[in-house]
């Protein structure tokens, strides 16, 4: 039980309304603002709910601590059904048990000369001079990986170009101009959800039937078929079939997101360029091997920091199954609950000079020494299950760019929040050969 019954203080807004239009029109400023002016917890009130936001690390260690107290909304079983994304309780565990091998380091180890290998066939063909569409490359990269390393199963870049488009649009049932209107209110970006969700299911289904035919051994789509065809076992079709969607989706998206803001951040400023390309000349000899990867301490560092200033999910969203106690607050039982990773990574109480791309600031720290203040990939019980495919897969892709190629770019970024941290418009930027 809470210790007080104050709820968290609520910043000025508009009768009826209340804080709709000033989130819908700047999500991230109007946080960032109410944060400043209200307080590292507060309350703001959209259309038909109250949403309660959280933007301290105590508070988000509280809430990431306690996944029972702090669950999934229903929006995740909406958008992914029963995968592991959505589900509770010994359902997750039983799906995540089921899943971690396939993720574990040690595995991905045997694997990281495969996504290289998938890297450098995409980027070969890029021409010296031209400008490159790097967001949609990355997510075919991050596709064809997944697939290739994980899902045991090799597509044409046409299968996988489809498989992107039809991934994205999951994104849009978190669309802000969505996503703070009730549910029963039909919008644009829930119409081309349903579209997209409905083309990803069939995808999905396409997949495990190939699975079942020519199984992979060893492969996440040959166990997950195995899991729907046994009686006993705990899964049943529709299960495996959200899990496979699920996949599809949280398998690249985010990845692709990482490297196409750390390809942009390398390509803004020079001297991070130079000290990159200078570590992939004294490491490497050619495409980078396991071994190599891990000598690249500056990339890491990029990797860090590129995580830290555009985190790939902007904001960790929960709901209460109880009144809970978050510092001097009460939050009610069913609220609707953000963590707001974007705010906690951009706060200077944690880090110096925070809107600034500095790789250097992890030269004498590392993520787990700034606890829950750094939480790209959640934290607690729930934690990210790819995190460490994630992370090598952005180093091995990143650095066979940089081997190959350098980055130069027009202008600055903007972003803007979906269910992840989408760029507005495409990204593009010019290559030159360094080969």
């Amino acid at each position: 039980m809470p210790r007080t019954n104050s709820r968290p203080p609520t910043p000025p807004g508009k009768p009826v309304v209340g804080h709709t239009a000033a989130f819908v029109s700047d999500p991230f400023g109007f946080v960032r603002q109410s944060v400043d002016s209200t307080g590292d917890a507060f309350r703001m009130q959209l259309l038909g709910k109250d949403v309660y936001v959280l933007a301290h690390p105590d508070y988000v260690g509280t809430a990431l601590s306690n996944p029972d107290t702090f669950a999934k909304p229903d929006d995740f079983e909406v958008a992914f059904g029963d995968a592991l994304l959505a589900v509770e309780g010994d359902q997750w565990q039983r799906q995540r048990h089921s899943m971690e091998p396939f993720f574990s380091p040690r595995r991905l180890a045997d694997h990281a000369e495969t996504m290289t290998e998938v890297a450098a066939s995409r980027v070969a063909d890029w021409a010296s001079g031209e400008s490159v569409h790097v967001d949609e490359e990355m997510k075919a990269i991050a596709l064809h990986n997944l697939f290739e390393v994980v899902l045991g199963q090799s597509l044409s870049d046409e299968e996988i170009d489809e498989l992107s488009t039809a991934a994205q649009a999951l994104n849009l049932w978190f669309k802000p101009t969505s996503w703070a209107l009730p549910e029963w209110v039909p919008t644009p970006a829930r119409h081309k959800f349903k579209r997209g969700s409905a083309e990803l299911r069939e995808r999905a289904r396409t997949l495990l039937a190939a699975s079942g035919e020519r199984p992979q051994e060893d492969s996440l789509l040959a166990t997950l078929a195995e899991l729907r065809d046994d009686p006993d076992s705990a899964y049943d079709q529709s299960e495996v079939l959200d899990q496979v969607v699920g996949m599809l989706f949280a398998g690249h998206e985010t990845t692709a997101l990482a490297m196409t803001y750390a390809l942009h951040q390398i390509a803004t400023h020079p001297t991070v360029a130079d000290r990159f390309h200078a570590e992939i000349d004294a490491v490497l000899d050619g495409r980078p091997s396991f071994d190599q990867l891990q000598e690249l301490d500056y990339l890491e560092r990029i990797v860090d920091e590129t995580l830290r200033l555009y985190p790939p999910v902007h904001a960790i969203p929960r709901v209460t199954t109880e009144s809970v106690g978050v510092g001097d607050y009460a939050i009610p039982e069913g609220a609707t609950v953000l963590l707001s990773v974007w705010c906690l990574h951009r706060d200077p109480r944690f880090y110096d000079d925070p809107l600034t791309f500095d790789p250097g600031r992890w030269a004498e720290t590392s993520p787990r020494d700034r606890g829950h203040a750094f939480v790209p990939f959640g934290a607690g019980p729930r934690t990210c299950i790819g995190r460490h495919f994630a992370r090598l897969e952005a180093k091995a892709v990143l650095a066979e760019i940089g081997r190959r190629y350098r980055l130069d770019a027009d202008s600055g970024i903007e972003v803007a929040p979906q269910m992840t941290t989408q760029p507005e418009g495409p990204v593009n930027l010019r290559v030159s050969d360094r080969t």
